[in-house]
């Protein structure tokens, strides 16, 4: 494909775009924050917003920015959000007040990054990263909340240096480039931290733990940071109540009482998020005023998809984007719960699962297990994916349940719909493409 400069870069359309950012770069995943931070050096080092927050951890950290947006829109503020990856369309990973990026807006974006980079590669990670900074630039936003893609310390969002940083759940995953400890993984993703000095004057910034039980070395960092830091589970935590949740905000020797719908995500570790997403905004914004009639309107079009969304009835279909242990423990507790539903008891449960290769397919499965009746293996494209029979190899030694191979999830989706009765339930999981292509197909 011939490069932007070759033509009109405004002559370019989004897709256009894309496609030469797939070639741009040699590795997919090239961790490191030199060349991306020159570029955002060119670019004039733009502000996202009055105040940023990134948001780092294994799991969550895609529903506490959603968490965040709807709470920020709750309390009149403006909010921008950049997450990855997208599900159905690029413009998913920018979020300005509600709204989708438009394809115009992002090809301004990528055309002034291709301007000032020149001998520099970058990724489609990195441009995508600097392309969120600019759109939210122009805005002149109160909040601008960054999902850190991988990671912590070398991802390319750290080269803002955010007024809260969050940490949500640490645990195994991404083995491969963060460590095979939580440990080790904890100290890369509390590289978004930064330390504070009183006599250099350094940056302020507010830290919010959302592990109820962190590695020691989070702890550590998080100490030596000399940084306003809060806890889930000791300085800020929820219980539920009849009318919704409520959190308990203890500063010092005080304690705040302050009442929350519960999250409209259906697990119960969504409160968990929607209270760490509170304790951010409340870190930065005094006085937090909060609209609980504007907070239920913004959760209704909470934009946030594949966390145990339902998609159909008569047979219920849910998806699910859980790709590790961490997250298939939080499906399994969501299933036991799940299995009796207004009186109806479910006959069975029909497994629809695609999963990249790198992941722990087998432990991911055998803790969903105990609630599945039948497995129905798809595969997956890319340089990471990995076929159906691939992933039967990979995990039929450590599971009873009988399995079948599919070519891709639509065709497992195709079948299950035939065989399910209307009060089975039909789970499909393992990735943000599994469902991504769970969608695509019930759509058509």
């Amino acid at each position: 494909m011939q490069h932007p400069s070759d033509g009109h870069l405004a002559d370019w359309q989004l897709n256009d775009w894309l496609t030469y950012l797939e070639k741009l770069h040699p590795q997919e995943i090239d961790l490191g924050l030199e060349r991306v931070a020159e570029v955002y050096q060119r670019l004039g080092k733009p502000r996202p917003g009055k105040q940023t927050i990134s948001i780092a951890g294994t799991n969550g950290k895609g529903s506490v920015c959603a968490h965040l947006t709807a709470l920020a829109a709750a309390s009149g503020l403006s909010c921008g959000s950049y997450t990855s990856p997208h599900l159905l369309a690029y413009n998913e990973r920018f979020r300005i007040n509600g709204q989708l990026a438009t394809d115009k807006n992002i090809c301004l974006a990528f055309a002034q990054i291709e301007t000032v980079r020149a001998e520099i590669s970058l990724s489609y990670f990195e441009f995508s990263t600097l392309a969120g900074i600019l759109l939210m630039a122009e805005q002149d936003l109160d909040i601008a909340v960054f999902e850190v893609g991988l990671g912590g310390r070398l991802d390319a969002v750290n080269i803002l240096d955010a007024d809260c940083a969050i940490i949500t759940s640490i645990d195994l995953d991404h083995q491969q480039w963060l460590g095979n400890s939580r440990e080790l993984i904890a100290l890369e993703k509390a590289g978004i931290l930064r330390s504070f000095t009183a006599e250099a004057g350094s940056h302020r910034q507010s830290i919010v733990i959302g592990d109820r039980q962190p590695p020691d070395s989070l702890l550590r960092v998080v100490l030596e940071s000399q940084q306003s830091a809060a806890f889930l589970g000791s300085d800020f935590d929820w219980h539920q109540t009849e009318d919704g949740v409520e959190i308990s905000l203890s500063y010092s020797a005080s304690v705040e009482k302050i009442k929350l719908p519960t999250s409209p995500l259906p697990a119960p570790v969504q409160n968990d998020n929607l209270v760490v997403a509170f304790q951010a905004l409340d870190f930065l914004i005094k006085p937090l005023l909060l609209d609980t009639a504007k907070l239920l309107a913004e959760f209704k079009r909470m934009p946030l998809r594949g966390r145990l969304e339902q998609i159909a009835s008569q047979p219920d279909v849910f998806l699910d984007v859980a790709h590790n242990p961490a997250a298939a423990e939080v499906l399994a507790t969501w299933l036991k719960h799940h299995m009796v539903q207004q009186g109806v008891p479910r006959t069975k449960v029909w497994a629809v699962v695609a999963m990249l290769a790198d992941k722990d397919v087998l432990t991911v499965c055998q803790i969903i297990e105990p609630w599945v009746t039948s497995w129905h293996l798809a595969g997956l494209c890319g340089p990471r994916g990995q076929s159906a029979e691939e992933l039967q190899k990979a995990i039929s030694p450590g599971l009873q349940q009988p399995q079948r191979q599919y070519e891709t999830v639509s065709l497992a989706l195709e079948v299950v719909r035939e065989l399910a009765a209307p009060h089975d339930l039909i789970l499909v999981f393992g990735s943000f493409l599994t469902v991504e292509q769970a969608i695509r197909y019930w759509n058509e």
